[in-house]
């Protein structure tokens, strides 16, 4: 979609550029402006170029740059509003949480350049969660604890120790144990005037998959059920339902939701290295799992990286566990600007490699591209993480897969496995036997959505998606707005899981 994306880019920038017989209208040459400033990475610029070419592109009847219009400025939303603070913002924002902090402190943490940020038009502009970064990368900014999806930190034992310290025998394989039942509701009800007066709204509204851990899927109501286009898939590779509306028939406020309940086990294997068999390099999954693909993308150095952590090792299995080990130690956490990586064609995995730290997804991305340097299979599976949490039982939540022979696809949330690593109030046998359980263990506090990062959605969007990684809230495209329906979507998607 996105390599799609610049192609047409070229080729409508190529079409103005190589008409010297036709004077270029106006409204194509703000277009061609704003196309230079989004080259020299002058985000500012460009999107008030792109708005000002937008209506004379209408007016000349230039449907291929008015689209582009439309598409560029969600890329600008993308980057600009996912780095809205400067140095000035920042220093009094650490200020306000760490009083006890002294300016000098503040200004070397600013100088080391680890927080997150974007230079645009001469002004270095910092992530809108640079406070999540402090948090996991400097200690002595963690005497106040963050909550999180565990709440805070100081409960991760007393909710996972009953399956961490769960010394039960295992036979060889995958055991599913422990069933949690679920049941689920989100729902948005989007403002009338957030929506066009007229149009095709596309609404991908992500479901549970039905796999081997997840089960007994139960819809009970999808809404508007009028509108529901195609057949919910609730298999495969991704679980969802698509609709499409006519705005003209919407008359007030478009609610929109599903309620559903599953069932999800926790899942633990127990491998024997030595039983891990050889891999059939020409089956289909093996070609699709080992190939550099979008954001977990293998680049020479991830390559070079890959081959130093395995060194001498030749078990899958062995080298699996030497990446898990080397982003829950050696690397942070971190919440990751998603959509800007997106906007800029950015893999997740390039990003993980060059800065140290990631959140789920971007560790995810970057362990299976670690594992698929090395001819083993991966992927990044997810949707949310259902621990329970008082207000909402649930937050977004990416983890990894590794396939193996004679076993098939084990789990390793390098990300939940970390945690650990930020709790003072863990024994030191407590954090290994943490860390140790998110290595071919995988809790039922969860809700898949999609088996990769990447997947293509059914149908497959005529036009570029705000975010097209993952599937976590309801995604929408209309061509009739200027902005892209799916912020108005996301800003009032509300979803409550909760353990039957």
């Amino acid at each position: 979609m996105k390599k799609t994306t610049g192609i047409i880019f070229l080729l409508v920038f190529s079409l103005i550029a190589c008409a010297p017989a036709m004077k270029a209208t106006q409204g194509e040459k703000l277009f061609k402006e704003a196309q230079t400033f989004e080259g020299k990475a002058q985000y500012l610029s460009a999107d008030k170029a792109y708005h000002k070419a937008k209506p004379l592109l209408v007016k000349e009847g230039n449907g291929t740059l008015v689209d582009q219009c439309r598409y560029a400025f969600t890329r600008m939303r993308n980057i600009t509003d996912t780095y809205p603070y400067t140095v000035d913002d920042v220093k009094k924002m650490i200020k306000e949480k760490y009083p006890e902090t002294t300016d000098g402190r503040i200004d070397e943490v600013i100088a080391g350049g680890r927080l997150p940020n974007m230079t645009i038009e001469g002004t270095t502009y910092y992530f809108q969660h640079f406070m999540n970064t402090l948090f996991h990368l400097y200690p002595e900014f963690r005497i106040k604890k963050e909550a999180g999806a565990l709440g805070h930190q100081s409960k991760l034992m007393e909710v996972m120790g009953p399956f961490i310290n769960d010394r039960a025998a295992l036979r060889p394989g995958q055991t599913l144990t422990r069933p949690f039942s679920y049941s689920a509701e989100g729902e948005a009800v989007i403002p009338r005037d957030k929506l066009a007066e007229k149009g095709l709204l596309k609404i991908w509204m992500p479901l549970p998959l039905v796999n081997a851990a997840q089960q007994d899927l139960k819809i009970v109501s999808l809404y508007p059920e009028k509108y529901i286009k195609y057949p919910l898939k609730n298999d495969g590779d991704i679980g969802l339902a698509y609709f499409e509306i006519p705005l003209e028939e919407i008359k007030g406020d478009l609610t929109i939701g599903a309620k559903f309940t599953f069932i999800h086990y926790e899942e633990k294997f127990n491998v024997d290295p030595s039983n891990v068999g050889t891999y059939d390099k020409d089956s289909e999954l093996y070609k699709r799992y080992t190939a550099s693909y979008k954001n977990i993308t293998v680049t020479p150095a991830i390559k070079k990286i890959a081959g130093k952590i395995a060194g001498d090792e030749t078990n899958p299995y062995l080298i699996a566990k030497k990446f898990y080990d080397h982003i829950v130690y050696d690397l942070d956490y971190s919440y990751t600007p998603h959509e800007t990586l997106d906007a800029l064609n950015i893999p997740e995995s390039v990003f993980v490699h060059q800065n140290g730290y990631g959140d789920c997804g971007a560790q995810s991305m970057y362990f299976a591209a670690l594992c698929r340097a090395m001819g083993i299979p991966a992927r990044a599976a997810g949707g949310m993480q259902l621990f329970p949490n008082p207000k909402t039982g649930c937050g977004d939540h990416f983890w990894a897969q590794f396939y193996l022979p004679n076993y098939g696809w084990v789990p390793a949330d390098t990300s939940v496995g970390q945690l650990a690593k930020y709790d003072s109030d863990m024994t030191d046998k407590e954090k290994h036997d943490f860390i140790e359980y998110f290595f071919s263990n995988m809790d039922p506090y969860r809700y898949l959505i999609q088996v990769d990062v990447d997947v293509p959605l059914i149908p497959l969007p005529d036009e570029p998606m705000v975010f097209s990684t993952v599937l976590q809230q309801p995604l929408a495209i209309c061509a009739e707005m200027d902005e892209n329906p799916s912020y108005a979507i996301i800003d009032q998607w509300k979803i409550i899981v909760k353990r039957e």
